[in-house]
């Protein structure tokens, strides 16, 4: 049984935010997303502290804690836990065909029946959300596989030698968020 609960927070961005351009943009779902990190926390009974980054970019533990933000141009998603942790957001939208073969190779795509736009995005926010866990970026991409299609909600990758487990969550009919969520249980907050 899971010791562990982690409470992944997706929000919406406000339609004044979502108008605003570069820098701008960027600050407001910055900021926004670190409002659902800190949600995250207080809903598993932890407080954060500052939330930092290293020279490369990746979150510092804060008060003894992880943390994993992802942005997109309506909704953000974060998630606070006491082991790393990794979570992407995605909306989707058309895939060139090129990419297909970017995200994953002939074997992962083997694994399921075809190489439907909804599994690309599956495949593609469970590898953002392994890679900020490990504190890789895109970098680590071609060290991380998916090793199996668990069911509709779930896979199983491996970065290097270790493996991880993800969970999806679907929010409405175009965006997927995805968290690492080996030996925890999950309850979204959407």
């Amino acid at each position: 049984m899971p010791e562990i609960v982690l409470h992944p927070v997706i929000l919406a961005v406000s339609a004044d935010d979502q108008r605003l351009v570069r820098r701008a943009k960027v600050a407001a779902l910055r900021r926004r997303a670190r409002e659902a990190a800190v949600l995250s926390a207080r809903y598993g009974g932890w407080t954060l502290g500052e939330l930092q980054k290293d020279d490369a970019g990746v979150p510092l533990p804060s008060n003894g804690f992880y943390w994993s933000l992802s942005h997109k141009e309506r909704m953000v998603a974060a998630v606070v836990s006491p082991r790393p942790v990794g979570i992407d957001l995605e909306r989707m939208a058309p895939v060139y065909e090129r990419l297909y073969d970017r995200i994953a190779d002939a074997d992962e795509w083997g694994l399921a029946p075809d190489r439907s736009e909804r599994l690309f995005y599956r495949f593609w926010t469970a590898k953002e959300a392994v890679l900020k866990a490990v504190g890789k970026g895109l970098t680590g991409l071609e060290r991380c596989r998916v090793q199996a299609i668990v069911d509709d909600d779930r896979l199983r990758l491996s970065y290097e030698t270790e493996s991880w487990g993800v969970t999806h969550c679907w929010v409405g009919n175009d965006h997927l968020a995805t968290v690492t969520s080996d030996h925890v249980d999950l309850q979204w907050h959407v």
